[in-house]
């Protein structure tokens, strides 16, 4: 056989959508490089060629002028002209194409895959059709000897064309996540890089003020102030690592920490801020709890609670914070309990989801978005504690934590 006696009888076929398909495949794959061959891939085209019991399997892409092989049993695929691929004719349509002897087509039989390495006789193909209604290629098998599909077996292959354009959007929506997921962190560290100036600039004046002023009381505000600075300093430092942003963050590093002291400093720091709302804030303590904790993350986990109990107590309302040992010693446990306004069921519900219902303003407007709840859960479940909460509208809310200690 010539090799342009294919050419002379077989035309080139070209669907009316041709532009919009070709876009549809660039979603998936870019064909300035080969197709990465996908183990998920490859065991999808050995399951059809199984399924029908037939010794090829392929998973083929057509490009403008090439046809790019995605998967393969049975043979080695390769990149091949799209005008001499059998698959450019199953695009063209919706259903199977199935070609039972290509020797004995009027233009099949002229085709070079018949003659060469490949050996073809018997072809089936079921177009490959993304959610959006463009085949971009074809899961095809083949015989070197004349053959036919069973209805059974022309249903399991579809499904299974199905489940390829599954696994390509599944790959899909994987990497759309990554860059934004890479996005965000790039966000975050600029947004923390660009605080730390202002930052700075807090903590440097109110040291400076501090040593100015006659007042006590003055001086007291003012080493708060620096105090609050330099803690929020220490959290863009964390969130300028790599590291966290990658998920160190969600690590803990256990040391021998004096719990009591860590408590009264977070309370302290937002004694103030409860004293705008004209808020009692109390705290019982035993004296000198000693425990294996993440001395920061424990912090961020009173901090966030007394936060919550302040943002939903009205003023001249009541936090009563306490921490203490367990009856039997082995834990420690927290509790902060207000009389606010505290929380329907479905709120309760969903505290610790970061679902929109649970984003309500405080007694004074304050905005809330529910990251806190998370942050909480996390921090006390990475130290292996668990955290419950019981609140009843218009009476309080008590949230209680024992971390293993």
């Amino acid at each position: 056989m010539r090799e342009d006696q294919w050419k002379e009888h077989a035309p080139v076929v070209i669907p009316a959508d041709e532009s919009e398909r070709l876009e549809a495949l660039l979603r998936y794959e870019s064909f300035d490089v080969e197709p990465v061959q996908d183990e998920s891939f490859n065991r999808l085209a050995k399951l059809a060629a199984k399924i029908c019991g037939l010794p090829i399997g392929l998973i083929n892409l057509i490009g403008r002028d090439k046809q790019f092989n995605k998967a393969c049993f049975g043979f080695t695929g390769s990149t091949t002209s799209r005008d001499e691929s059998f698959c450019q004719f199953t695009i063209m349509q919706d259903e199977i194409l199935e070609v039972p002897d290509a020797r004995k087509h009027p233009y099949f039989k002229y085709n070079p895959n018949l003659y060469n390495e490949l050996k073809l006789v018997f072809y089936a193909g079921v177009p490959l059709k993304t959610p959006d209604g463009f085949n971009i290629g074809s899961l095809c098998l083949i015989d070197h000897k004349p053959n036919r599909l069973t209805d059974e077996q022309r249903e399991m292959i579809k499904t299974l064309a199905d489940e390829v354009i599954a696994q390509y959007e599944l790959n899909l929506a994987r990497n759309q996540l990554e860059e934004l997921n890479k996005e965000k962190d790039e966000l975050l560290q600029v947004v923390s890089h660009d605080m730390r100036n202002p930052l700075m600039g807090i903590i440097g004046f109110s040291g400076l003020l501090k040593n100015e002023v006659d007042s006590e009381e003055h001086r007291e505000i003012l080493r708060l102030i620096e105090e609050s600075g330099s803690a929020i300093m220490g959290i863009v430092n964390v969130l300028l690592k790599t590291n966290y942003l990658k998920g160190g963050g969600f690590t803990i590093h256990r040391e021998k920490s004096n719990i009591t002291e860590l408590t009264k400093e977070v309370v302290t720091l937002l004694r103030a801020t409860t004293q705008l709302k004209k808020q009692k804030l109390i705290l019982n303590s035993d004296k000198n709890i000693e425990a294996n904790v993440d001395p920061g993350k424990w912090k961020q986990i009173v901090g966030n609670i007394i936060s919550n109990a302040s943002k939903f107590t009205p003023e001249k309302g009541e936090i009563r914070v306490s921490v203490r040992r367990s009856s039997g010693g082995g834990e420690i446990e927290l509790e902060v309990a207000d009389n606010g306004i505290g929380m329907s069921d479905s709120i309760l519900k969903n505290l610790f989801s970061g679902k929109a219902e649970i984003q309500r303003e405080g007694t004074a407007g304050e905005e809330t978005s529910g990251i806190g709840m998370r942050v909480i859960q996390k921090y006390v479940h990475l130290h292996n504690g668990k955290v419950d909460v019981k609140s009843e509208e218009n009476k309080g809310t008590t949230f209680r934590v024992s971390i293993p200690g």
